[in-house]
């Protein structure tokens, strides 16, 4: 017994399903298509039905107000010529077949085919319906073989009025081959039929030949027998043709056994009103399931070719198994020391920061050393003003020890900064309050320069991510130095600028003194380097220049081309910026 690979098995498996699926979606697709022409094609056909037989049915009703026609009803014995002739008249000019009267009695008394040998003067009419019921009043259309013609025609029938009482009935015959040789009726695909059927569902006209007269729909007994008491096919039989009503996927189909030849469509059927009968367009579909064959070769074809391409893949990634688990453990370890060699950047980087203060030792020895040296100046010139009992002397100098107490304070605080690794928390704040506080500490320094204040117009919706307190001391820092620095300006005003980009937000400090020296821009947020002649450590600016960063921020300084020194900051506005 021979056994397939279960892939094999399985790629089968998959093909087949996809064309059943195939097979099914375009099989529905394509009768969704032909239900779609056959309705579109029985709308245009009811249209021009409905027109055609409007137009027919008005012309019996200019007839009846013909007054020489009442009075010829009224008295035979005047000549019926000119009745025949205006009855010729109309029929020429309508299009229709035949167009005669008929006395109270059914008896024609004047046609239109007055000089035909199928004359219909002297013939009873009474059994017809459309006689009947026009003679009772009522206005009718009706389908019917022709007595003397034999050919299929539909009857027009209004009843004629004098002095209220019906005294006759006039008839407008078409004949049905007119409406199935109409070029506007035949404006149809090919592969397409038609039909109207009756309410006793004999079909009355088609484009078909041999469905004419007959039946697509089981006749009983009885149906034969109105056959014959009406006359309305006269010695005629209708005949079954064997048809099937089916459903298909959702889909109404009709297939009929027409000339030993088995045909299947789609139906889409719109009622006629006036003939109380119903106009059926049918879209052949016997091809539909032969047309899925060439999609089912092209999709067959595509699914191999993937499924080669696929297996060919596999087969070259095959041989790299081994390297790809040997890869793994491989980034394994890759990963491990990429933790260790972040570790010992850590440490570096404070190593580092340790290594620059010690660089920087003899510039810390200076800035300590002056204020303890003077200390002990001031404080044994203290002690001897006190002995010689000068006390507020001595209280002066007492006053000048504690301020050069609190610069060594200052100086040991922001070297805080450089011995000890950031722990920085950014979050959303909004730039506008950051501000506000920063300006209420550094108020007193503003104040004590006499330094006027243009507020800056930041709405609240501007937010930044920073730590809220860091970004505080830095904006204090920026303006007390901005304050400092317009000392011996004319004119001193702090003024803000804010420009939003789409995930960053720029921040100018400006202010009116004498600018930076331009030696100085390159320098100037470096350790220990100031601008001020007195109490500059030259911390302030290379701290707030790291907070700054830590932030994924920029601090930058430039003089002001109409004078005066400008400090940028740019923050993220976004997280996704940092």
């Amino acid at each position: 017994m021979l056994r397939f690979p279960r892939k094999i098995l399985i790629a089968v498996a998959i093909l087949i399903s996809v064309l059943l699926l195939s097979f099914l979606f375009g099989r529905h697709y394509d009768l969704s298509q032909a239900k779609q022409q056959a309705e579109l094609q029985v709308g245009q056909l009811r249209n021009y039905l409905d027109t055609e037989l409007s137009r027919f049915a008005t012309i019996p009703h200019l007839v009846t107000d013909n007054q020489l026609l009442t009075a010829f009803l009224s008295d035979t014995d005047q000549p019926v010529q000119p009745i025949n002739n205006y009855l010729a008249d109309i029929q020429q000019a309508s299009g229709a077949s035949d167009v005669y009267v008929l006395n109270r009695e059914g008896d024609v008394i004047a046609s239109s085919n007055w000089q035909l040998d199928y004359s219909y003067i002297g013939n009873n009419f009474a059994f017809r319906p459309y006689f009947s019921q026009a003679l009772a009043g009522n206005k009718i259309a009706y389908f019917a073989l022709g007595l003397r013609s034999k050919e299929r025609g539909i009857y027009f029938s209004e009843p004629i009025y004098r002095d209220g009482q019906v005294i006759g009935v006039v008839t407008l015959k078409v004949n049905v081959s007119k409406f199935e040789t109409d070029r506007q009726l035949l404006n149809a695909s090919h592969a397409s039929h038609f039909y109207l059927s009756l309410d006793d569902n004999i079909i009355a006209m088609s484009d078909s030949p041999l469905w004419r007269l007959n039946s697509l729909h089981s006749l009983t007994a009885a149906d034969y027998q109105h056959f014959t008491t009406s006359r309305r096919y006269l010695e005629y039989v209708p005949k079954v043709i064997t048809a099937e009503h089916i459903t298909s996927q959702g889909m109404p189909l009709l297939y009929v056994n027409d000339a030993n030849k088995r045909s299947k469509y789609v139906p889409a059927s719109a009622p006629i009103e006036r003939l109380n009968a119903k106009i059926t367009v049918l879209v052949d579909i016997s091809s539909v399931n032969i047309n899925q064959l060439g999609r089912l070769f092209w999709l067959s074809v595509i699914y191999a070719g993937g499924l080669m391409l696929f297996y060919s893949l596999m087969a070259r990634f095959a041989g790299y198994k081994k390297l790809l688990f040997s890869r793994h453990s491989l980034e394994q370890e890759v990963i491990e020391r990429t933790h260790a060699l972040e570790k010992a950047q850590t440490a570096l980087v404070q190593t580092a920061k340790l290594a620059t203060i010690g660089q920087l030792s003899a510039g810390i020895n200076h800035e300590i050393n002056q204020p303890l040296s003077a200390m002990s100046t001031y404080l044994v010139s203290a002690k001897r003003l006190i002995a010689k009992g000068d006390i507020a002397k001595a209280a002066e100098n007492i006053v000048i020890v504690q301020s050069l107490i609190e610069r060594v304070h200052k100086i040991v605080g922001q070297l805080k900064h450089f011995s000890k690794p950031a722990q920085t928390q950014l979050r959303e704040q909004s730039l506008s309050q950051l501000l506000k506080n920063a300006m209420v500490i550094a108020s007193a320094q503003l104040k004590q320069d006499d330094v006027n204040v243009n507020a800056a117009d930041i709405a609240d919706t501007v937010k930044v991510w920073v730590d809220g307190i860091k970004f505080e001391q830095v904006l204090v820092n920026v303006i007390t130095n901005a304050s400092q620095a317009m000392a011996d300006s004319t004119v001193r005003e702090l003024s803000f600028e804010i420009e939003q980009f789409d995930d960053r937000v720029k921040l100018s400090i400006l202010d009116t003194g004498p600018g930076i020296e331009l030696h100085a821009l390159g320098t100037i947020f470096e350790p220990f380097y100031s601008t001020k002649s007195t109490n500059g450590l030259g911390l302030g600016l290379s701290i707030s220049k790291q907070i700054i960063n830590s932030f994924n921020g920029c601090l930058s300084a430039h003089n002001r081309p109409g004078g005066g020194a400008q400090f940028i900051i740019t923050l993220a506005s976004t997280k996704g910026a940092l």
